[in-house]
């Protein structure tokens, strides 16, 4: 394998120092339209020996706006430049690979592993310097709103011996209007670097790409960098799920008061199985995963295609290396999730979780499947879990962890644990007395309850042990289902076990019994009909609202690739509005393959016709999705939400490297307490996060655990009791002027993601 990756020595802070690039020189810190450096450092450190300048990517030419001569544009800027799994060697060990360089100025990092047919091993890592002695970068933010304005700033590299004098153009775009002028002129001193900016007032929407073209006295350079628009309302999405085995035509609506050249309607094709389960572990990746659960569930889709992958041989080389590599990054993190004394616990604190722990022994023993890890884990986990066993052959329920507002007040609560362990236990492999004194607990107390999601557990639990009351389970499950439209589906009674409620619940469920059903090998016409409610429930990111259906949902799906192939031959085309959006073939060689087609341009207020003709053999399934946003201003609040956030700024307008604090306030209004809570808070564009404010929180014990990402911050909280409102404050820097919309800020419970509140977004001004 070999993988090149920006992160060798970038300057950073006036110091050329190894470490992590961001694809181009890190100017150290802005400030009154200049960039500083370390107090009592010089302006620049000697330039680097300077190769020719490289050439990488799009080789285009700008013109300029002003007479001067052509330049060319670097625009390509990828995090990773080249990955190879499989690089063969002549005899001697040599390999040649002819890469085009990126535009990116940094020293490249390449790291290389390789292996010998006699089982040898080795691995080596090498700089790869880019660099041209003249250069400018613009420095956006990672996403702005329609109507805001900036001042984007630009620097301007120097490494030459001699100064310049530096001819400044920002190339103008149709999705912003300049507030000023858009042609500057600097001088600039050798070894030095200096910056401008440029005022505009953003108009557009999407993905849009501004060009800054620079022209010195000896020499010239152009970038182009992109930003992502986003419209200045709340986002709604709108779904349809079901089978495709026929003609179908459905009704989106946009309303005619949403914001213009916003919608959109997204039409995807799953001609099997297996395509789901590709979407379900791209997207779940985009779900907060600060916690042991979390950390799980953005892993165990992983595990779970590349155990699909290898048993099928099917997907590519890149593929199950892309897979082994968030395993191991999962698998590691796991780890640093073990109590002192045994088990795992949600953030690694004591006391330890038994459920939790037997979710996550079921999950390193799939993993140990398809990839190599310490077997002791999995041994030490079995052993801590035997020990918290009861002399009858229960587990009682976690006090600390304990639904009281659900089956904390079922009589039989150790039901639901014992089944769970039960399950876990026989599912790694183990069979000890131990487990066969749970397994015949499990089976004389199955007459305790009527709650389907508890059947559910116990029905895995009977499966997995091949005990003779698994049937009698299964066949009570299947009097209690829900029968609707041709699809088969369960609500649950009860709280799951990782604090999930109402539909998240139902859904759990149903996903819970979908994979007993599998398992078992039974009632195949039932099974069919409950996988085909699954499908028809997914959310629009592919999942199934929260982190636990959805891993319970692809391994029930994944457990029925085993029984079912694809003979899928068909013509598929897709019409709204009475015009073709796509069409294609779906084989059977290629029926995992998920087919996705925008119909942005074809999209209307009011009521949309969509269409999807299908001619053939076989059947799919389709979703459609209608997106589109309400300005926030249609908004109106919803009293009497269960959860509720308020954020106030102090101040909204302020200087440039000023300070604003932020006050915060969440307060969860249902009964009892909620569990896991997630706050998305949005960072405004151009300012900059003081993270000591957030580390703070942890050590007083407000939050649990933060992280940042280019455009929010993301807090985890364990639980929040009712009518206990919890509340902080946190600071931010302005970076530069600007007049800007702060994104929205977010409360919600994560395993209910449906019950969440949302603060509209507020302006920021920056002189």
């Amino acid at each position: 394998m070999v993988a090149w990756q920006p992160g060798g020595e970038p300057y950073v802070y006036g110091t050329w120092v190894p470490g992590k690039g961001d694809g181009g020189i890190v100017p150290p810190i802005w400030r009154d339209g200049v960039v500083e450096v370390v107090p009592g450092g010089p302006a620049l450190p000697p330039a680097p020996p300077a190769p020719a300048p490289t050439t990488g990517g799009t080789d285009q030419a700008a013109p300029s706006t002003t007479g001067q001569p052509e330049v060319r544009v670097r625009q390509f800027f990828p995090e990773t430049l080249y990955t190879n799994p499989a690089v063969i060697t002549d005899p001697t060990g040599q390999a040649a690979i002819d890469v085009d360089i990126a535009d990116s100025i940094t020293t490249w990092r390449i790291s290389a592993l390789a292996s010998s047919r006699a089982g040898q091993l080795g691995s080596t890592d090498a700089p790869l310097l880019v660099f041209q002695e003249f250069f400018v970068d613009i420095d956006f933010p990672v996403a702005l709103t329609q109507g805001d304005e900036v001042a984007v700033p630009v620097a301007v590299y120097n490494y030459l011996n001699t100064p310049q004098i530096v001819t400044l153009e920002a190339v103008p775009e149709p999705w912003f209007e300049p507030l000023g002028e858009m042609t500057q002129t600097l001088t600039i001193g050798p070894n030095e670097v200096k910056g401008v900016r440029f005022p505009i007032r953003v108009t557009g929407l999407g993905f849009q790409r501004l060009t800054v073209k620079a022209f010195g006295t000896n020499s010239a350079d152009a970038v182009r960098r992109e930003v992502e628009i986003r419209p200045n309302g709340q986002r709604v999405e709108v779904t349809i799920n079901d089978k495709l085995d026929k003609d179908v035509t459905k009704t989106v609506t946009i309303p005619t008061d949403s914001i213009a050249g916003a919608s959109n309607i997204l039409v995807k094709v799953y001609p099997g199985v297996f395509s789901q389960l590709v979407e379900g572990m791209d997207k779940i990746f985009q779900m907060p995963f600060g916690c042991f659960e979390q950390t799980s569930s953005t892993t165990y889709p992983n595990v779970l295609a590349l155990d699909y992958m290898k048993k099928t041989r099917q997907g590519s080389p890149e593929t199950q290396m892309k897979a082994e590599g968030y395993i191991n990054l999962g698998y590691q993190r796991l780890l640093s999730y073990e109590v002192p004394g045994g088990g795992f616990s949600w953030f690694g604190n004591p006391p330890a979780n038994k459920v939790l722990t037997a979710y996550g022994l079921m999950e390193f023993f799939d993993m140990s499947k398809v990839y190599e890890i310490d077997e002791a884990v999995i041994t030490r986990t079995q052993q801590w879990l035997l020990a918290q066993q009861e002399g009858d052959g229960s587990w009682k329920p976690d006090k600390e962890y304990l639904h009281e507002e659900s089956w904390g007040r079922i009589q039989h609560n150790e039901v639901l644990p014992t089944a769970y362990i039960t399950w876990a236990l026989l599912s790694s492999g183990y069979n000890g007395p131990e487990v066969l004194r749970g397994v015949d607990y499990v089976a004389a107390s199955a007459g305790a309850t009527d709650d389907p999601y508890t059947l559910g557990i116990i029905a895995n639990a009977l499966v997995a042990a091949k005990h003779p009351k698994a049937d009698d389970v299964l066949k009570r499950l299947i009097d209690m289902r829900i029968e609707e439209d041709g699809k088969v589906h369960w609500k649950s009674g009860v709280s799951t076990l990782t604090y999930a409620r109402e539909e998240s619940a139902d859904i759990e469920a149903t996903a819970t019994i979908a994979l007993a059903l599998v398992n078992s090998g039974g009632y195949p016409d039932i099974t069919n009909k409950v996988l085909a409610y699954l499908i028809s429930v997914k959310d629009p990111n592919g999942t199934w609202h929260s982190t636990q259906a959805t891993v319970l949902a692809l391994k029930a799906l994944v457990a029925s690739l085993e029984r079912a192939g694809s003979d899928t031959n068909a013509v598929v085309k897709v019409l709204v509005n009475g015009q073709e959006a796509a069409s294609f073939n779906i084989t059977p060689d290629d029926s995992d393959v998920m087919r996705l087609i925008s119909a942005k341009n074809l999209v209307k207020d009011g009521d949309n016709e969509v269409t999807i003709q299908f001619a053939g053999k076989g059947s799919s399934f389709y979703q459609i999705t209608g997106v589109y946003y309400m300005p926030w201003k249609e908004i109106l609040p919803k009293p009497g939400d269960l959860i509720d956030i308020e954020l106030k700024y102090d101040r909204t307008e302020l200087e440039t490297n000023e300070i604003v604090t932020a006050a915060v306030k969440i307060t969860y209004n249902g009964p009892g307490t909620a569990n896991m809570v997630i706050v998305d808070l949005g960072i405004p564009p151009g300012f900059e996060v003081q993270a000591e404010d957030f580390g703070k929180l942890v050590e007083q014990g407000v939050v649990q655990k933060y992280s940042f990402t280019g455009r929010q911050v993301i807090l985890y909280f364990d639980k929040i009791e009712a009518g206990k409102p919890i509340t902080f404050s946190y600071r931010l820097k302005a970076k530069y002027p600007l007049r800007a919309s702060a994104p929205e800020s977010k409360a919600y419970l994560y395993y209910n993601p449906e019950i969440q509140d949302t603060t509209p977004p507020v302006t920021m001004t920056v002189r």
